[in-house]
């Protein structure tokens, strides 16, 4: 789980110009009023991964071809760069 962190709205009015410094450390920054969670600040390569995911998720065909290449990690039918070049010359 990425590195998370929370602080409260009035100090992130107060932090807002420099809160993007907080997420090369923190992947998630959540916001909280009231003490409870308001809102969440995310890094940008946090959502872009999250983003990617959904899509392969969402694509039956792309899904399939993952869990295809899980079963042949699990079952160690795989090749490393070496193997490869050997057998391609």
């Amino acid at each position: 789980m990425p590195g998370e962190a929370t602080i409260d709205i009035s100090e992130a009015r107060r932090r807002f110009n420099s809160l993007d410094e907080q997420l090369t450390s923190d992947s998630i920054l959540y916001v909280t009023r009231h003490n409870k969670r308001a809102f969440a600040i995310v890094n940008v390569d946090l959502i872009e991964a999250i983003m990617e995911t959904l899509e392969i998720m969402s694509d039956p065909q792309s899904y399939q071809m993952f869990v295809k290449s899980l079963e042949d990690i699990a079952s160690g039918r795989v090749h490393d760069q070496e193997d490869v070049e050997r057998e391609l010359g």
